[in-house]
């Protein structure tokens, strides 16, 4: 090799190893700030999150003005976005579909469920009826809710079909001003006949109570009619919103309704009874404190697979279910204590 290609190739070997460095330097720089991109990205929804997590609950459909994009390839963009929104409801209860939705916050310090609706409740093959299988073990039982609508029901029929307990309506209160405590024309026959064929029972009340006092005289009420009757499941209060106008408990204040439930509640757990509240979940949510309730039995109305965050005792998962030997329909449960 003559001098002049020697020192050609030191030339070219010289020129390769700064290009190597270069591409190194470069290739190092971007993974720097890939790296500080994604930390930041974190650190931005953590913030969000947690400055939101500790506040009080609200509906505000403004805390999450704008959708998020992120721009790359194929497809990651909506895998960030379903990954938030996984990550979102770890914290709040999301109503609507996101971004159009409104967020309440998950309240810290109220039991959280670690049910999977989607994959462990269903019907077995050879049952009749829907129930909790974590592991494909049976681990609920099934129960129904009967009131004035069931009539001349034979209990031992269902009994024999798969049905383990009965949550039997012992009345209401009056939807006008008066307000009125109302006995179901049906409670006797309903409570005897499910007792007699060896169900266990509880039972229920539909509450219009716009204060403590008229809660607890609603328990009192109930206690009254139970105390001949060997109730071994919770004493409920039905609190649902109705729809016509001029229902008197539609459009109190959620802390009124919370006050009314504590004061039935309470009154129920003092005299040695199970106290357990009904709702759907999105009056579990919107129209109480549930801080103040969560020490309480959750009673779960939701028809679809369930969105709730918090302890579940009972699921109704359907309302017009078929019970042999309940004419027409009858609410199913999965019964999960």
């Amino acid at each position: 090799m003559t001098e002049d290609a020697a020192k050609q190739r030191r030339a070219d070997m010289k020129e390769i190893n700064l290009l190597r460095v270069r591409l190194n330097r470069t290739r190092l720089l971007m993974g720097i700030w890939m790296a500080v991109a994604v930390i930041l990205l974190i650190l931005l929804l953590w913030d969000k999150l947690r400055d939101r997590y500790y506040g009080e609950t609200v509906d505000a459909p403004e805390v999450f003005t704008e959708e998020l994009r992120l721009d790359g390839p194929e497809g990651l963009s909506e895998m960030f976005k379903e990954n938030y929104v996984r990550y979102l409801k770890k914290a709040y209860v999301l109503f609507g579909t996101y971004p159009d939705c409104s967020y309440y916050k998950v309240v810290k310090g109220v039991a959280r469920d670690d049910y999977d609706f989607e994959n462990d409740f269903y019907t077995a093959e050879g049952e009749r009826y829907r129930n909790y299988y974590p592991n494909g073990v049976k681990s609920g039982r099934v129960a129904v809710d009967v009131s004035t609508y069931q009539t001349n029901v034979d209990w031992d029929m269902v009994k024999a079909s798969g049905v383990e307990v009965a949550i039997v309506r012992t009345g209401f209160r009056g939807y006008g001003e008066e307000g009125k405590l109302v006995q179901d024309n049906q409670f006797e026959a309903n409570l005897g006949g499910a007792l007699a064929a060896g169900l266990e029972c509880g039972v229920y009340f539909f509450t219009e109570a716009i204060s403590y006092e008229e809660g607890a005289e609603e328990a009192r009420f109930v206690l009254d009619q139970i105390k001949d009757y060997n109730i071994t499941q919770p004493v409920v209060v039905d609190t649902e919103k109705i729809a016509q106008e001029g229902v008197r408990a539609n459009d109190i204040d959620n802390e009124t309704r919370t006050q009314a439930l504590l004061g039935f509640c309470e009154t129920i757990e003092a005299a040695g009874y199970t106290p357990m509240i009904y709702a759907s979940t999105a009056w579990f949510c919107q129209a109480m404190d549930i801080a103040k309730l969560g020490k309480y039995e959750f009673w779960l109305a939701a028809y679809d697979t369930p969105q709730f965050p918090y302890h579940v005792e009972g699921w109704q998962y359907e309302p017009e279910g078929n019970v042999p030997g309940i004419e027409g329909n009858a609410d199913l449960n999965v019964w999960l204590r």
